[in-house]
């Protein structure tokens, strides 16, 4: 088949751009010609006065992306298109442009955007759900897109013109992939059809396999506990001050980047907290050199994950991971057996727990072995690639049927 992925690509990545780009290996592994449509928001950078004015403009509906995607389409028919990111540079005018060549739609839900335009559902250290009680006008209010009036008042008016187009949810789909069953729950929970979601995990880099030859596991054990991911409060980057402060002893890593990184250091200085390190935006080798001779990894999430790579990304590495479990995250994390869920509102508690395990190697060891036979069960790139293979045809038997009585694309 001729498969189409679309995705608006992000500075510095995310985990939705490398899970786009193992879809599409995972595609063409199966013998499926894919072409990519897609732009990456550096291309803004590249842009001035009036130029950049425009191509902003252009992210409340873009006509270029339309008319880019109907020229490929004209060209070359597609059978399917999978669609991840469109905010802010693709915009909904994509699927306007594959309704009209009659291209069957399948939309990854990756996070809570049709519901919450700055995609968290999770504002004041608590869950939120404001945008669909007041038409999506709380993101202005609260600047809750990359806290700028500018950009959440955009991203406001473009789910308006969404709406207005028949597409309340922002998407113009006729199936959807949910990340995980916590994600498939919450868009049933507002209004997404239950039949219309199927769940696949995502896959995982294999971290361990970027590592040299000759760093491949540690020499020994280390007191090493590692954070990964962006130093956001709703990731629960201060949960991993509170833990360094009551294991002087142990080292504690932080790998990442984000908004609340000067928050933190004050707070490292105010509490004369010694043992912790910012290890700064790190992927590839480099990232699996710094965090493969860590004892644990923490995810304290404070918000409701909708999946929450770093677990899979860890149990690559052979390493357990200590987590709240929230949202998508619980279902990733076998208590007990490959980590543990902990609230992280005792730090004490968890320490006594990691100290614990460091005495108990035996333990150790196995949870150790369970998590990367976990991730090789569940989250490497080949197991997800044949299970999107029989995911897809499920989902076109469906949609076939759909279509040939038919029904619409569905605008909710």
């Amino acid at each position: 088949m001729n498969i189409l992925v679309c995705n608006n690509f992000v500075r510095q990545g995310s985990g939705v751009d490398a899970t786009t780009r193992m879809e599409v290996r995972a595609l063409r592994r199966h013998g499926h010609r894919v072409r990519v449509f897609g732009v990456d928001n550096a291309v803004i950078d590249r842009f001035t006065g009036i130029a950049k004015a425009r191509l902003l403009a252009s992210c409340l509906y873009s006509l270029p992306a339309r008319r880019s995607l109907l020229k490929l389409l004209s060209a070359e028919r597609h059978d399917v298109a999978y669609i991840h990111n469109t905010v802010p540079l693709l915009t909904g005018s994509i699927y306007d442009a594959l309704r009209k060549h009659e291209v069957i739609v399948i939309q990854h839900l990756h996070n809570y955007r049709a519901f919450c335009l700055s995609s968290y559902a999770y504002r004041g250290d608590q869950r939120c759900d404001l945008c669909v009680r007041t038409a999506f006008a709380a993101c202005t209010v609260y600047c809750c897109y990359r806290d700028s009036l500018v950009a959440s008042a955009a991203l406001t008016a473009a789910r308006l013109i969404d709406c207005a187009r028949g597409r309340t949810s922002g998407y113009g789909a006729h199936a959807y992939i949910a990340n995980s069953a916590y994600t498939k729950k919450e868009h049933v929970r507002h209004g997404i059809p239950h039949d219309r979601i199927w769940v696949l995990h995502n896959p995982s880099e294999d971290v361990a396999a970027l590592l040299e030859a000759s760093a491949t596991a540690p020499t020994a054990w280390r007191k090493k506990i590692t954070f990964v991911g962006s130093l956001l409060r709703a990731k629960g980057a201060y949960a991993v001050l509170d833990l360094a402060e009551v294991m002087p002893d142990w080292e504690v890593q932080l790998i990442g980047a984000g908004p609340e990184e000067a928050g933190l250091r004050r707070q490292i200085v105010a509490r004369r907290v010694r043992n912790v390190r910012f290890g700064g935006l790190l992927d590839g080798a480099a990232k699996a050199r710094a965090w493969h001779d860590s004892f644990v990894t923490v995810a304290p999430s404070l918000w409701d994950e909708p999946f929450g790579l770093v677990v899979p990304e860890s149990y690559s590495l052979s390493i357990p991971v200590v987590s709240t479990g929230s949202g998508g995250m619980a279902e990733t994390i076998r208590d007990g057996v490959t980590g543990f869920i902990q609230t992280f509102r005792d730090p004490a508690a968890t320490a006594t727990l990691l100290r614990s395990l460091w005495e108990d190697k035996r333990r150790y060891a196995a949870m150790c072995r369970a998590a990367r036979t976990f991730y090789e069960a569940e989250f490497m790139e080949s197991v997800f690639s044949e299970r999107l293979e029989l995911l897809q045809a499920q989902i076109l038997g469906h949609s076939g049927e759909a279509k040939h009585v038919g029904c619409p694309i569905p605008t909710v």
